[in-house]
């Protein structure tokens, strides 16, 4: 099984926030924990880091599509239901949420990065294997040998056709 990237990779120069609004268009998401520490090795922080990615997708009027929570960052595809709701916004939103939350499992101090990598997912880019790529993660860094065992990734939402 080849583990190379299915998409192209360019220096993350953040584009201009009107292009992060676009209903039905898809975006892949990476989140890194802050300097580079390991937060989600503890079940229940993981099930709320997980469960709070799904419950923010209405109020913010986006739909995540395939995630993984390794223990040291997030990829996560994500995309606005609406033309207007800002996947940026939805991110943002997403790290100091969960950055409060976590203090609740005994986490100290910020949780994420201050930025994050974003990319675009074009139209000749293929979204499947991006998917495919986020979930076999923990294979790649000898988590787990099946992705399927790995118990903070998954599909919330159907991809896009």
């Amino acid at each position: 099984m080849s583990y190379t990237k299915p998409y192209h990779s360019p220096r993350n120069r953040r584009l201009s926030s009107e292009l992060y609004t676009h209903a039905n268009w898809v975006y892949f998401i990476t989140i890194q924990a802050y300097r580079s520490r390991s937060p989600f090795r503890l079940v229940a922080l993981n099930r709320h880091m997980v469960d709070i990615l799904r419950n923010e997708q209405a109020s913010l009027h986006c739909q995540v599509f395939t995630y993984c929570l390794m223990p040291d960052h997030l990829h996560f595809l994500v995309s606005p239901c609406e033309d207007g709701a800002s996947v940026l916004t939805f991110t943002d939103q997403y790290k100091g949420k969960t950055t409060n939350e976590s203090w609740r499992f005994g986490w100290q101090g910020k949780l994420w990065q201050p930025r994050y990598y974003d990319h675009v997912v074009r139209d000749h880019e293929d979204l499947a294997l991006i998917a495919q790529y986020i979930l076999e993660n923990p294979v790649r860094k000898g988590l787990v040998k099946y992705a399927e065992d790995w118990p903070w990734s998954g599909q919330m939402n159907p991809l896009p056709t």
